[in-house]
């Protein structure tokens, strides 16, 4: 078993036992298994899946952060975590939408871009539940 915590800077917004720990990395999916080798990884907003044993599992919308995995455990340490039963698909469609109309009308590389972007990324993984 696996040890997890998912943690922003207010709290700890996630603890528990897991048999195996999906995680959004900037280059791509992560997984993580009991024995896993060392790993540090920067993370992109997506989507957390943690399976625990006897098939349940906990999905939720994280924030990009950083992701220590060691063969005992995964600390996922991101601006934002959202319980996937808090998610309003009907709002994150219109969120976006209008991400993606200020990304066509803002400069790449600008504040107002970076912003838009992080409100799409989140957006589409909330779509994705």
């Amino acid at each position: 078993m696996l040890h997890v915590e998912i943690v922003t800077p207010s709290r700890i917004a996630w603890t528990g036992e897991a048999v195996e720990v999906q995680v959004p990395g900037a280059q791509g999916e992560l997984g993580a298994l009991d024995g896993h080798a060392m790993l540090l990884a920067v993370t992109h907003a997506g989507v957390v899946r943690v399976r625990q044993d006897g098939g349940q599992h906990e999905d939720m919308v994280v924030g990009p952060g950083f992701a220590e995995i060691t063969p005992l455990g995964v600390t996922l340490l991101v601006d934002r975590v959202e319980p996937a039963s808090a998610v309003d698909k009907a709002q994150a469609q219109r969120d976006l939408d209008a991400a993606e109309k200020t990304l066509a009308h803002s400069q790449d590389g600008t504040d107002e871009w970076r912003e838009a972007e992080y409100q799409a990324d989140l957006a589409r993984a909330r779509l994705s539940l």
